[in-house]
């Protein structure tokens, strides 16, 4: 990729048009091809900052759910993680396996509620139990403050040890002389009582179940022996599978429109091996004598159950990933990990077990793996595990719950940010919550959330390991959003674009572009780091140059299947005149918006009272007035240059119109 180099002056924002070159990436771009629902659950966060101890909102509260909102957010993933596997609904306690055990107090109610009651447009996903035990009291808690403050204000240096229940720490902190009692502070859980939360919170609390419909299989079962060792269950393939289905067959019957999301795996290597189980960290033999991976075992073992009861067990799979390479080339490839099957990822590690060639070794070593088995192509393979064992039309989609993809530089973190979102709306993804939450985060979500369309569609770049174009388009087909992702480390890019099945005039377009980010920028939607800019379009084609490490968002305005081309007088452009034959041909009325100078007047000489609204490019709405019978209203908020949809709408009939502001000029 390069070698590192400074970021471009911030004043150099604006895309610049360039003559077709040999040397240029060609990207293509089908508004009738790859058509996909984007699911807005792409755009989420695990939960940070909201208070679960007190009802009342801080300011740190306000601000933190007012910038979810405003960046387009729609999911957070607010069940802790770890501390979900022992939540207790009824006592409001947890236990908190990262910190010696010690039981906490938190309510699931309390945040449900905040983020019901102020963030509108934002779901949540919250957890049931699946381990058999919950926390009970807070009574033997290990007393880490005054252990702090009897050796020399020093926090000790291993939380993870079983210290709660009577358990005893050595004076440097790092080993337990004496591992606590679990039975003091746990008490069990069977699957009624993981399930009676939504009778609790649907009948009693009277929440909007409908916000609430996705519920995570307790979090990363395959790795208890680490996280919830005091437990000492048995990690089994066959064990974590009864637990599940028990549990979602439990869930089922308390709501059949809940979604399901499992089976919740920690990572790569988990992803294929259990640790600890009976046969050792090894692949999982089935009932049929031959060896599965982890997934695939879930997957089969989970249809199975659900063929033989005849009840819906899975509605999402859902894993975690947390990749840990630090050189940036390795990082701007880290969504090609997901679904490209020639991608050979330098992480690799438990998917060589998959080469038969190895995996029959019961005690593996680095001289038995196969160093070149390193195409992971994860979810691919979960897609087609699905369809393997469920079926076609199988409706189990996919998503990724936590994962981490920090970089020091927050526009690396930005581009890495990018390519997963772009690649998940390409493949149907629909869910993704990273873990941590990292500058240049929000604006990228808000980017691809508020800028970009509703549904995906194809597109196709020569290079795409260097720049990948996401494109989408909204509902009625009258508006489009292209997305550059430009990964080269120091050099601009020259692409050269073409459009194919969408009607464009030819002319100056916006653009929204983010470089050179430099620690959290993003406030609010009119205060961000974006940089407005322009392309100029030719018979669906144009040419730009993209920045090295940037992300640009092309913001085109279509003619759709409803829209009506319209002519100027001066500032806008229309083909319609007051007697508008056209306008009249789609609302069945004589009913249109005109321009002179700067005033923009709106004509209703229809037999109807009329609504007119008027959006922007970004599909915000900027007007919205009632024109009644024979007026002709003039709008004195003069509208910035730009392209805009106007809807007209009456009780009979309804029709768009477009027009494109351009800066006045007297």
């Amino acid at each position: 990729m390069g070698s590192a180099s400074k970021f471009l002056c911030a004043s150099i924002f604006a895309l610049s048009v360039v003559p077709f070159v040999h040397s240029a990436i060609d990207i293509s771009v089908n508004a009738q091809k790859g058509v996909k629902k984007i699911s807005p659950y792409l755009f989420g966060r695990n939960i940070d900052v909201i208070d679960e101890k007190v009802d009342s909102l801080s300011s740190k509260e306000i601000d933190y759910m007012n910038q979810i909102v405003e960046a387009g957010l729609h999911m957070i993933r607010a069940n802790h993680g770890n501390n979900a596997t022992r939540y207790n609904f009824r006592k409001k306690f947890s236990v908190h396996p990262n910190w010696f055990n010690n039981v906490n107090s938190q309510s699931w109610d309390i945040s449900a509620k905040k983020i019901l009651e102020n963030m509108p447009g934002v779901d949540a996903m919250y957890a049931f139990q699946l381990a058999g035990y919950v926390a009970k009291t807070q009574e033997y808690n290990f007393k880490d403050w005054e252990w702090y403050l009897a050796h020399n204000n020093t926090w000790p240096l291993n939380r993870d040890l079983n210290i709660a229940g009577g358990g005893i720490i050595s004076d440097d902190g790092k080993t337990a002389i004496k591992e606590g009692d679990p039975t003091l502070y746990n008490q069990e859980w069977p699957a009624d009582s993981s399930v009676a939360i939504i009778p609790y919170w649907r009948d009693s609390l009277k929440f909007d179940m409908n916000r609430l419909r996705y519920w995570s299989m307790d979090n990363e079962t395959d790795i208890w022996r680490y996280t919830h060792d005091d437990l000492n269950l048995p990690v089994t393939g066959e064990f974590l599978v009864e637990r599940y289905v028990e549990v979602a067959k439990k869930a089922r019957a308390q709501w059949k429109d809940i979604k399901l999301t499992g089976p919740v795996s920690a990572g790569e290597w988990d992803w294929v091996v259990l640790r600890d189980i009976v046969e050792g960290q090894n692949l999982i033999t089935g009932s049929d004598g031959k060896k599965y991976s982890w997934l695939e075992y879930f997957i089969k073992r989970v249809s199975e159950e659900q063929k033989k009861s005849g009840v819906r067990l899975l509605d999402m799979f859902d894993i975690h990933w947390y990749p840990q390479e630090k050189d940036y080339e390795s990082r701007m490839n880290w969504h090609r990990v997901l679904f490209d099957t020639t991608y050979n990822y330098p992480g690799a590690n438990g998917i060589r077990f998959l080469n038969e060639q190895y995996y029959y070794a019961s005690n593996q070593t680095k001289e038995q793996y196969d160093e070149t088995y390193n195409k992971e192509y994860i979810l691919k393979r979960v897609n087609d595990w699905l369809e393997k064992y469920f079926g076609k039309d199988h409706g189990i989609t996919l998503g990724i719950s936590e994962t981490s993809l920090k970089d020091e530089n927050a526009m690396v973190t930005a581009l890495i940010y990018a390519s997963f979102l772009g690649t998940m709306m390409n493949h149907g993804v629909e869910f993704f919550t990273p873990w941590s939450w990292d500058a240049g985060m929000y604006e990228v979500a808000h980017l691809f959330s508020r800028i970009g369309k509703e549904y995906r569609v194809e597109s196709i770049s020569s290079n795409d390991s260097l720049v990948s174009a996401y494109a989408s388009i909204n509902q009625t087909v009258d508006s489009m959003t292209v997305i550059f992702v430009n990964r080269a480390e120091s050099e601009t890019q020259n692409v050269n674009l073409t459009i194919d099945e969408f009607a464009l005039d030819d002319g100056e377009y916006e653009t929204r572009s983010l470089s050179g980010l430099n620690g959290e920028t993003f406030v609010s939607r009119s205060s961000n780091a974006l940089k407005n800019g322009s392309a100029s379009l030719a018979q669906n084609k144009l040419s730009m140059t993209l920045p090295a490490k940037s992300i640009t968002a092309l913001i085109l305005s279509g003619a759709g299947s409803d829209v009506v081309e319209s002519s100027s007088s001066n500032n806008a452009e229309s083909s319609s005149s007051t007697e508008s034959n056209a306008i009249q041909t789609v609302l069945n009325t004589r009913a249109f918006i005109s321009s002179e100078n700067e005033a923009w007047t709106i004509h209703n000489f229809s037999d109807r009272n009329l609504n007119v609204a008027i959006f922007d490019c970004l599909g915000d709405q900027v007007l919205n007035v009632s024109a009644p019978v024979g007026s002709s209203l003039l709008n004195l908020e003069h509208l910035k240059s730009g392209h805009y949809v106007v809807k007209f709408k009456n009780s009979k009939h309804q029709g768009v119109q477009k027009i494109i502001v351009k800066p006045y000029r007297r």
